[in-house]
């Protein structure tokens, strides 16, 4: 580092004017004499210097170069880059005082480079700690426009040192690997390659520690203890709308951690780790649901300006690092990063592809030039590992079909909104999906779709249950054990949501839940008054006899895991289809069995309308997710193309015939 610029004293008021004018010209010379202050770094035993205003390309080109500090030997280009880590040289002298891009004093040490083969940081067991954060804007502009700024090297500079500082708290003699500077950001061929090894790097250190650097450690702090609602409400939303759960690589990088701490804005490393922090916040969530209620309580996270995918996303994250009875899918992944963002489409394919540990035939960073190609790939690969996911995507809104893969969407977004079903829990009982290049899973025959219409449960519910009664007896008859099954799958009871994870097995015994004797004789009485016209006296007893089933059947009832009832979900589950994609898609269908011909009624979500007598439901045997229930996931297929999904399809009969059902290609 240079020495500061030399100060001068102020004159007094007396003195004249051109008196002043000759120091300022003196000052001016001496400042354009003085030499533009420098930052040392120590690289292997060499002392390397480079001026502020360089900063950027020293670090970001090759100014950080050596040969492996543990072999000795270089990095071939195209076959191996440095892990390059980053320590305090606690042995370099004090440097003076100035005013720069280090701002010192914020360490008395400068920084040592260490440049390793991967082979030899496993070799020797180096231990370092991995640095998950969010790019600031400015630097990300300034790494896309290669454009050097004192303001981006201060930042590039400050935050490792400030982080290798808050860890060595514990771990004097530390390293970190930091992205910053431990990738050289300006040379595209190393870049790329070490983007792909970033797994790798995560993975193999023993911690990982995540940058939240918008959040103070208080509001974690407050987490650890039980707050009042409006506290917990405020740090809650405080946490989960730090700019790093924004951001796409850093899910991938955190799933692929062991142990991971968490420093803060004021740079804290906070007592508990993350998991810790994640179970601690769901469980504070679900506690104020239970007592508010899911409408409730999540308004008020809206209010401060967060949603609560974020949180979701978080849990689904440790879910997959560390439950093992969970089946990790293409859907999920999307389900996990598409709430993110990434700056180019590129390395959202890519990250896809290593959470699916995805190994193309072809070069990845060459195959994903081509975004439908390398979708079509790892969609194809899902497929191959019994994933049904990709068959249930919901179209990208102008997502345009591709004729020779039929079943392909999803390709041409980078967003969550093509899957909405959350993790899977148990795998479909027929799981080989592609014949013979082409998509032919197993299902089950539901029946031939007679008629199909959206409905939004909203309204009085009285109302509600009317119409979707009407269609209901109309379609099946009288039949108690009928109506309480078709009723639960319009209206499905929460805790027998995959999520929920409160089922016991595939059956449920419908005499006791519900007094079908009861029943029988209310559907006898309903059905004398089933085709009275609005405003006549009989269907006014008619809305009083549905009052009645209303309550024999507790759809008004709240749930075992919400405030909300079983007609609220049904609205709510509605009215999120119509705000997330600008349309309605849930609705109720009659379907005909193909085989004995029963009729019931079935709860869809549909994108693209069937047309009567030519679109069918299958099943998907044995297949369940979070917000599916058993033996509930179907799929809509007419002329080959998926047009809707269930998820509360449940049997109506016991016919189940097996069918092969052909889709399409599996290969362009």
């Amino acid at each position: 580092m240079s020495e500061s610029i030399p100060g001068h004293k102020h004159s007094s008021h007396s003195r004249s004017g051109g008196a002043d004018l000759k120091r300022k010209r003196q000052n001016s010379a001496a400042s354009q004499t003085s030499p533009e202050p420098t930052v040392c770094f120590h690289v292997g035993n060499e002392s390397r210097e480079t001026s502020q205003g360089s900063f950027l390309s020293f670090v970001w080109n090759t100014g950080l170069d050596s040969s492996c500090v543990s072999c000795g030997k270089p990095f071939q280009p195209g076959k191996d880059v440095p892990i390059r880590t980053v320590g305090l040289e606690r042995n370099s002298p004090l440097r003076p005082s100035v005013t720069d891009i280090a701002q010192d004093p914020i360490s008395p040490w400068n920084l040592r480079i260490f440049n390793r083969h991967f082979a030899c940081i496993k070799t020797n067991q180096v231990n370092y700690i991995p640095i998950s954060h969010a790019w600031h804007e400015s630097v990300a502009a300034a790494q896309d426009t290669r454009t050097e700024s004192i303001s981006v090297a201060r930042i590039v500079y400050q935050t490792p040192v400030k982080t290798l500082l808050a860890l060595a708290e514990d771990s004097p003699d530390c390293e970190i690997w930091h992205d910053y500077i431990s990738v050289p950001q300006w040379r595209a061929d190393v870049q790329k390659q070490l983007l792909l090894s970033i797994p790798e790097i995560y993975n193999y250190a023993t911690k990982t520690a995540i940058h939240l650097d918008d959040v103070k450690s208080v509001h974690i702090a407050n987490q650890a203890k039980s707050s009042p609602y409006n506290r917990f409400i405020i740090d809650f939303t405080t946490i989960i709308k730090s700019r790093w759960f924004d951001r796409m690589w850093v899910a991938l990088e955190y799933i692929r951690s062991k142990d991971v701490v968490i420093l803060t804005e004021d740079y804290m490393v906070c007592e508990h780790n993350a998991r810790d922090l994640c179970l601690r916040l769901d469980a504070l969530h679900s506690k104020w649901v239970k007592q508010r209620g899911n409408s409730d309580v999540t308004e008020e996270i809206w209010k401060q300006n967060t949603t609560l995918k974020r949180m979701n996303s978080w849990i689904d994250m440790e879910a997959w690092k560390n439950e093992k009875g969970m089946y990790r899918t293409l859907g999920w992944a999307i389900g996990i990063l598409g709430h993110r963002q990434c700056r180019r489409s590129r390395d959202y394919l890519l990250a896809l592809g290593k959470m699916l540990d995805f190994v193309p035939t072809k070069d990845p960073l060459i195959l994903v030039e081509d975004r439908f190609q390398y979708f079509l790939s790892l969609a194809t690969h899902a497929l191959l590992l019994g994933d049904y996911t990709p068959l249930l995507f919901i179209p990208p809104s102008g997502e345009k079909r591709d004729d020779r893969v039929p079943w392909l969407r999803g390709y041409s977004t980078a967003g969550w909104k093509v899957w909405d079903m959350g993790r899977c829990h148990r795998k479909a009982t027929y799981d080989s999906i592609i014949r013979d290049g082409r998509v032919q899973p197993t299902l089950e025959t539901v029946g031939v779709i007679e008629r199909f219409e959206y409905f939004g449960f909203e309204g009085e519910p009285r109302s509600v249950v009317d119409h979707v009664l009407s269609k209901t007896v109309r379609a099946q008859g009288r039949d108690p054990k009928a109506l309480c099954e078709a009723m639960d799958r319009i209206f499905p009871l929460d805790k027998r949501k995959g999520v929920n994870m409160d089922w016991k097995d595939t059956e449920q015994d419908h005499a006791q839940i519900y007094d079908l004797h009861k029943i029988q004789g209310i559907l006898e009485e309903y059905g004398s008054f089933l085709d009275a016209e609005v405003g006549q006296e009989a269907s006014v007893k008619r809305l009083e006899i549905v009052k009645k089933i209303t309550t024999v059947l507790k759809l008004n009832k709240r749930g075992s895991y919400a405030k909300e009832s079983r007609l609220d979900m049904a609205a709510g589950e509605a009215g999120w289809f119509l705000r997330e994609y600008g349309k309605g898609m849930e609705g109720i269908s009659q379907v005909s069995c193909k085989i004995c011909g029963r009729r019931s009624a079935f709860r869809m979500t549909i994108w693209e309308e069937p047309k009567p007598d030519a679109a069918q439901l299958y099943r998907i045997p044995g297949l369940l997710y979070d917000d599916t229930v058993p033996e509930g996931v179907g799929i809509v297929v007419q002329e080959n193309r998926v047009l809707g999904k269930t998820m509360y399809a449940t049997p109506a009969c016991a016919c189940g015939r097996l069918e092969t059902v052909e889709l399409g290609s599996a290969e362009l």
